[in-house]
């Protein structure tokens, strides 16, 4: 698996973890959750800028 690739899943993985943090902070209502998946999505930004 070259570089990119390994990178591009693992910003998929992250996306796909940040949208369910972000839908179940808020269904629950909780903010810690919403804002650890805007985190990710940060990260993942932050991965396809630096490729």
């Amino acid at each position: 698996m070259t570089r990119n690739k390994k990178l591009n899943l693992i910003s998929v993985l992250l996306a796909l973890t940040a949208i369910a943090m972000i839908v179940v902070g808020i269904v629950m209502k909780i903010p810690a959750p919403a804002i650890t998946g805007i985190g990710f999505l940060l990260i993942v930004w932050a991965i396809q800028v630096l490729k």
